[in-house]
């Protein structure tokens, strides 16, 4: 017996000196303090794959450090969750670099070819200027989805396709209509966002071609995995297979001279840069993931947490009324609403959005560090370690939302005057979009899309829970790509026409205007 024990405590011995000697991540005092795993080698990742990002936010409670060192395997994350080192790191952004990871995720995602992933690697980090493939894609998507003729032409579209879709109810000449909300709103926002980017041909008025890339969506963990994934991730692939298909049909037949600038800003780069037609098609797929993934849930989020609150809704009602225009018509009354004034004079409609954003995203904004260099004169970050900023940490510290940092409060962005908050929100802790140089570019679309669906929805019609009482759903099958949380099941509603509503004509439109909403810090002038 004793001997058998004097084995065992030479092998744990053995094992100890290996794991140091071989395995073990090398710390350096001046790096962000190390938070070791309970489990050698897999402890952090167990937790990341059972809890995901709430993982982050166990941790931040347990250790309450600024910025901490995650070992995993051999590697390391520098994970922060202080606003001033995110402000920090937003300041040396070719240090702390995006755009490399970003390359390696399209090549993945996509499927291109060789020749293609050597052009977006090529100059990736603007080491040698400020020009690229990688650099021009980037600053073409900026200039088109900027406040401007190209954004307005692409809202008005979605305005009109969304308006369209709340008239078919009506149209039905029922007094209520059951739908599932969350499939209601994917598909008709899937519907209204393509058709503003790809004009008169968009392909994803092709079903199968819709169908098919929400289960590309679906499947899109087994493929940034990477192992086989025509074999982990078959269904998948071929689904992907499928959209980057008509969109190179698309392409060939030049139906995007018919589209948003958006569109044709990216061919006529990507053309530039000799790329292939079949690999500007597969790198669109992945462009349509960021327009699609998260704006269809958010609209789902707000309308949830609006109807289910009805002191929220009816202050938001109220507020949107008083910009609405009446006017008496040859064929009755007239309702018009300028969606423009909505983001304008509806501060209360506003600031729920920004809390539905603040409750119900989970991205997070990961750098490469590609030189070793000093956080803030005061943590040295390792060259080639990774950089994680989980906004769902910053989204739920109480130290930076006060006590009632769980609840929903849908006046808490209303600079002060009337939220049940006393703690003022900081702004740049609202990190949605992201932030710096990588702040995403459809931030404007997105916001007007996600607005105008609510507010045509808000002012038109009641929904009413089948079961006669709301339920939150669970988002634990969110996908790794998303930033706002998918639910898990769906809610199914009766949509009632509001008394008033259906005996006039609505008319939604949207003024010219290069007004920013500031829902990102860096749109705020106040």
């Amino acid at each position: 017996m004793k001997e058998a024990i004097w084995i065992s405590l030479a092998i744990v011995a053995a094992s100890s000196w290996l794991f140091n000697r071989f395995l073990a991540v090398k710390h350096d005092p001046q790096e962000p303090p190390l938070v070791p795993p309970k489990i050698p080698l897999v402890g952090h990742l167990i937790g990341l794959v059972m809890r995901k990002n709430d993982y982050y936010v166990d941790l931040r409670r347990q250790h309450s450090l600024p910025i901490y060192t995650l070992p995993i395997f051999a590697s390391k994350l520098y994970v922060i969750n202080s606003i001033d080192l995110i402000s920090s790191v937003q300041r040396i952004p070719k240090i702390l670099a995006f755009p490399p990871i970003e390359a390696k995720f399209a090549s993945t995602v996509c499927a291109t070819s060789k020749e293609a992933n050597e052009l977006l690697a090529h100059n990736v980090n603007g080491e040698e200027g400020d020009w690229g493939y990688s650099y021009d894609a980037y600053k073409s998507m900026h200039s088109a989805l900027a406040p401007g003729p190209g954004l307005d032409g692409m809202n008005r579209i979605m305005i009109q396709n969304i308006a369209h879709s709340l008239n078919q109810i009506r149209a039905r000449g029922d007094q209520s209509l059951n739908i599932r909300l969350a499939e209601w709103t994917r598909h008709e926002i899937t519907m209204a966002t393509t058709n503003s980017v790809y004009g008169r041909w968009n392909p994803f008025k092709d079903p199968n071609v819709e169908n098919a890339f929400w289960e590309f969506e679906k499947g899109l963990v087994m493929i940034l995995i990477n192992r086989l994934p025509s074999l982990t991730a078959r269904k998948a692939c071929r689904a992907r297979d499928l959209v980057g298909d008509a969109l190179r049909h698309y392409f060939e037949a030049k139906h995007h001279e018919y589209g948003s600038t958006l569109v044709q800003n990216r061919y006529n780069t990507s053309k530039q840069h000799k790329a292939s037609v079949g690999d500007i098609a597969r790198f669109e797929v992945g462009n349509t993931l960021a327009v699609l993934v998260n704006t269809a849930p958010a609209v789902f989020w707000m309308l949830l947490y609006l109807y289910s609150n009805p002191l929220a809704l009816q202050e938001c009602r109220d507020e949107v009324e008083s910009v609405v225009s009446d006017t008496n018509e040859t064929n009755g009354r007239k309702r018009t609403v300028n969606i423009t004034s909505i983001k304008q004079n509806c501060p209360i409609l506003t600031s729920t959005f920004q809390e539905v954003l603040r409750q119900r995203t989970l991205g997070a904004q990961v750098r490469q560090v590609m030189q070793d260099t000093m956080l803030d004169g005061r943590y040295l970050l390792k060259k080639d370690a990774t950089v994680i900023m989980p906004s769902l940490v910053m989204h739920t510290d109480p130290a930076v939302w006060g006590s009632d940092v769980s609840d929903f409060d849908h006046k808490r962005f209303t600079k002060g005057k009337d939220a049940q908050s006393s703690h003022k929100p900081n702004p740049k802790a609202l990190r949605a979009f992201g932030g710096g140089t990588t702040l995403c570019p459809g931030r404007h679309f997105a916001t007007t899309e996600i607005l105008a669906t609510v507010v045509m929805f808000i002012l038109r019609y009641d929904l009413f829970p089948l079961d006669d009482r709301w339920t939150t759903p669970k988002t634990e099958k969110t996908n790794i790509a998303a930033v706002v949380m998918e639910p898990d099941t769906d809610i199914t509603v009766r949509v009632v026409p509001r008394e008033g509503s259906a005996d006039c004509e609505w008319d939604f439109k949207l003024a010219d205007s290069s007004m920013v909403f500031g829902v990102a810090a860096e749109d705020r002038h106040d």
